[in-house]
């Protein structure tokens, strides 16, 4: 081999280096993309995604005591189904696209926000919903996912500072 050159083994291992790492590329591009569309902090979106599957797009939980189950990387629950089915998202897409997961995820807490508020308590109602009677697990979920948030702001000291991507402020 010619110095300066590449083997064809080198060259292959990096072409499929590089492919390998364009789906974590493209999904770090839908959690922009996405969280800006709905006006909701991209690495807020990649908290939940974490602490629901860590990051497992093909993530399915049917062990729900209702008897519904939660699917891709961002956990969205079969009560969805039928909306989502409405606007051409299926379960199937959910758990092969981790865009349309993504946006899921997004329009399910956009969904909550614009009923209840932006405030740690509806981050929680993202995994438990808004019953009373779930309030302390709902905090420690909410308390969790603000962890994850903080660690990765300071991971990534580019990302926009202000958890919700809005003017509003935020409730304790």
């Amino acid at each position: 081999m010619i110095k300066g050159e590449l083997s064809m083994q080198t060259k292959s291992w990096r072409l499929g280096l590089l492919l390998l790492s364009l789906p974590a590329l493209a999904q770090a591009d839908c959690f922009k993309k996405v969280g800006n569309a709905f006006g909701i902090s991209p690495a807020l979106l990649e908290a939940i995604a974490w602490k629901e599957s860590r990051f497992n797009l093909s993530a399915v939980n049917a062990a729900n005591a209702n008897r519904t189950e939660d699917v891709c990387m961002m956990q969205v629950n079969s009560v969805h189904f039928g909306r989502l089915k409405q606007l051409g998202v299926t379960r199937e897409g959910l758990l092969h696209d981790p865009c349309t997961c993504i946006a899921t995820g997004a329009w399910v807490l956009h969904s909550l926000f614009r009923q209840h508020g932006r405030s740690w308590d509806t981050v929680g109602m993202y995994n438990t919903g808004p019953s009373e009677k779930r309030r302390q697990l709902r905090q420690r979920y909410a308390d969790e996912v603000h962890k994850i948030y903080n660690t990765l702001q300071k991971q990534q000291p580019r990302r926009e500072q202000d958890l919700f991507a809005s003017n509003e402020t935020i409730k304790q």
